[in-house]
């Protein structure tokens, strides 16, 4: 019996998410990446298991403009921390940039007004999935990873 293939992303941001895609299905799961380092691990030995896990492709970002120096700090760690658990995972790891993976994703805003285009096609990709909370606002890391997701899916089904 075959597996299902699967794509993994993972947005690395202090309230990030990893984002498992079975694009046969549609399925989609996230992971939040505040979760404990070992039951990240954990989750995609799990995966690897289950499925034909392609990659884990992490968004490579780099330290904010205009932000404190802790901020920073606290942002390379836990980006640092998605990277060592991702290949410690024995996974297939890639990283893309913001620019690359939102410019092949048709997005064309620029600032602030991303998260809202970001969001906006993650519905249309997929809608079953929720990405936003009680009250109608976005939840953190997860339309960023499901974006992440399919772009790895669209660059990585053409190998």
């Amino acid at each position: 019996m075959t597996k299902e293939i699967a794509y993994c992303s993972c947005d690395p941001g202090a309230k990030g998410s990893f984002c498992l895609l079975i694009p046969s299905t549609k399925q989609v799961m996230f992971k939040p990446t505040t979760d404990k380092p070992e039951l990240i691990l954990k989750w995609l030995n799990q995966i690897q298991a289950e499925f034909n896990l392609r990659v884990i492709l992490i968004e490579d970002v780099h330290a904010i403009f205009g932000t404190s120096a802790k901020s920073n700090f606290n942002f390379g760690f836990n980006t640092g921390v998605v990277n060592a658990i991702s290949m410690a995972s024995g996974a297939s790891v890639d990283r893309v940039t913001p620019k690359t993976w939102q410019k092949a994703m048709g997005v064309k805003t620029k600032g602030k007004a991303i998260k809202k285009e970001v969001a906006d096609i993650c519905e249309r990709l997929y809608p079953q999935v929720n990405i936003r909370g009680k009250r109608n606002g976005l939840l953190d890391g997860l339309s960023d990873s499901l974006l992440i997701a399919h772009y790895a899916y669209l660059k990585y089904n053409q190998l």
